[in-house]
């Protein structure tokens, strides 16, 4: 078995596929708003525009299932950087990401921009300082590239073991969303969707792996962009007169904020950022819009900023994904195209959350319980919102109106009567970030089974073997993660925040020690990585609501990554110097063009000159 050092030439029928892709999903979403019109109930609609754009997910993950390692693992190595960019965002933005943002602004203004700065800065840092030297190590996993810069089995197993708390609470987080989503529009019972749910997620990826995963992302963040593009556009069109929702919102921030002040919504004073973020619960609107650094300080503008910036950069799921393309320019494009993809919705976020707040603090806040207007009441049946009257006299006492955090991108079009297919749009929207990001977390972490926890102790095993590890893994990860959801309460967005926290923690000072230093052993980069995670994690648990040293429990990992690179450049001090062998792998990661160092290791073992990577 060896990589294919030569460049592969991608399908060059994929812009046709997704384009058919494109034109039918937009068909369906027309052909649904004629039947409404007509008289289909919505209840039916519902179901169509959540479920059959679900069904051609796993169509295509089994239409491209896959026998070969280098496929399964690393999609052949073939993956255009237009496609490979559409997997990269989806990764970033996530369902819980998308909606959890969404509402922030909507609750908080403009101090939830740190989120929305990390992701972009994170696949910027990730393009400069990790990508062309990830693509040249050509690892299938994060423990695979420690494993080969160190030549270290040991190093493997434990970066294995501490890449698994973050995915898995990115995974854990994006089934609760999907689990609250699906809820709204399918009306069954939440723990049978998400069964079903968790069901389809593992067709859909279980027999292509990283292939599978690559295009389906890619058919799912098609989804995202259009389907949050539609309903915004129209309102843009009706309130502005102008179809760029993303320029043309700031016109109405003027509106809103005098709005506001005569509803009562006053400026805040500063607090600590998890009192700032709102939580999953239902919460009223109490901070002003435009304004910036107003209820949040700051260090913790910045500590947010950096945590999503440094765990964007690291992040498990993204380290495959430089080894996917043909060539190290084609990396350095994928992220270009990223970046494009996530500054959109970074763009798109604000404007929707500006016009929806405009829309409820027009028709919503300050109104009497008995004026409050058809679109409310369609909103509380939904389970969007909750009003009760303040006063004895619900005709006489204005309403107070609570809203949900992850349910604020779902209220634009009824606060706009559109149809309610657009309403579905959206929810469509969420469930493809959802599963986009879903699968990129469980495929990771089954690649890490076979990958790292089987193939270095059975490196004779046959291909077959290897892939039904993976496999068996998948299986095993998703009915873990069903059963974490299901049993334990958490906030999808904290818990996404304190993923990335952690992320960036254990993994940022290591992986970019190892890339940039050579005096980097392996004692100290398990170290680093142990102090990393164990630092952040302790904040968590041992004092939570507690900041030490000015820096807030979520944001934990910035205690993590300055101790992190402490620990792993004491642990280098103190332990061997590198072998020549581990340092011509340093001076050979440095030059990314020409064959990937793992492909040059495959091509020895085949020879029985080294140990197969």
């Amino acid at each position: 078995m060896s990589l294919n050092t030569s460049y592969i030439t991608p399908n060059p029928r994929l812009g046709t596929g997704f384009g058919i892709f494109t034109s039918t999903f937009a068909s369906l979403v027309v052909l649904l708003i004629i039947l409404e019109q007509l008289g289909l109930a919505r209840s039916l609609i519902s179901q169509l525009i959540i479920v059959l754009p679900i069904v051609f997910y796993a169509a295509i993950g089994l239409y491209v299932r896959t026998t070969v390692v280098e496929d399964y693992f690393i999609a052949g190595q073939r993956v255009p950087p237009l496609y490979n960019g559409l997997a990269l965002s989806a990764n970033v933005v996530s369902g819980a990401g998308l909606l959890g943002l969404t509402g922030c602004f909507f609750f908080i203004g403009y101090d939830a921009l740190p989120i929305a700065l990390g992701w972009c800065a994170g696949l910027g840092l990730m393009s400069i300082l990790l990508a062309p030297y990830l693509r040249k190590m050509g690892a299938y996993t994060l423990p695979g590239f420690f494993s080969i810069r160190f030549s270290s089995r040991i190093c493997r197993v434990v970066t294995a073991l501490l890449l698994i708390p973050p995915v898995l609470m990115l995974l854990v987080a994006e089934l609760h969303i999907g689990r609250s989503v699906a809820s709204i529009f399918l009306r069954s019972d939440p723990d049978f969707i998400l069964q079903i749910g968790c069901l389809l997620l593992a067709v859909t990826v279980i027999f292509g792996g990283m292939r599978a995963l690559t295009w389906t992302q890619c058919a799912q963040f098609i989804v995202v962009i259009l389907s949050i593009s539609v309903p915004l556009i129209a309102v843009s069109i009706l309130v502005t007169n102008l179809p760029l929702p993303q320029l043309s919102f700031g016109t109405i921030i003027q509106q809103l904020a005098e709005m506001e002040a005569q509803r009562g919504v006053a400026p805040a004073f500063v607090q600590p950022l998890g009192d700032v973020l709102p939580g999953d619960d239902a919460t009223q609107l109490n901070k002003p819009f435009g304004v910036m650094l107003e209820s949040l300080g700051a260090g913790d503008f910045i500590a947010l900023t950096l945590c999503f910036m440094l765990g964007a950069a690291v992040l498990p799921t993204q380290i495959p994904r430089m080894s996917t393309t043909p060539s190290v320019s084609s990396v350095r494009k994928s992220i270009g195209w990223a970046a494009i993809f996530v500054g959109f919705i970074v763009l798109t976020i604000p404007a929707f959350a500006a016009f929806t707040k405009f829309q409820v603090a027009l028709d919503l806040l300050g109104i009497p319980a008995s004026q409050i207007p058809d679109s409310g009441a369609v909103l509380s049946q939904l389970g969007l919102l909750e009003i009760s009257p303040n006063s004895l006299d619900p005709a006489l006492g204005n309403a107070e109106i609570a809203f949900y955090r992850d349910y604020v991108a779902l209220m634009l079009p009824v606060l706009n009567d559109f149809p309610f297919v657009l309403i579905g749009l959206i929810g469509a929207a969420a469930l493809a970030a959802v599963m986009a990001a879903a699968g990129g977390q469980l495929v990771t972490l089954a690649n890490v089974i076979a990958n790292d926890f089987y193939h270095p102790f059975h490196q004779t095993a046959s291909p077959a073997r290897r892939l039904l590890v993976a496999r068996l893994g998948l299986i095993a990860i998703i009915i873990a993660a069903y059963l974490l959801t299901t049993q334990t309460e958490f906030d999808p967005l904290r818990l996404l925040i304190q993923a990335f926290s952690v992320s960036a923690g254990t993994f940022f000072a290591p992986l970019i020690l190892a890339i940039w230093w050579k005096g980097l052993t392996q004692f100290g980069a398990i170290c680093g990585m142990v102090v990393g995670l164990a630092v952040t994690a302790l904040q968590f648990t041992v004092s939570p609501g507690v900041a030490i040293l000015g820096v807030d429990p979520l944001t934990a990992g910035m205690l993590g990554v300055p101790l992190s690179l402490l620990a792993a450049i004491g642990g280098s001090m103190v332990s061997p110097k590198p072998s020549d062998e581990t340092l011509e792998i340093v001076n050979e990661i440095g030059i990314p063009s020409g064959e990937t160092v793992h492909a040059r290791l495959t091509r020895l073992a085949a020879r029985g000159k080294a140990l197969k990577p």
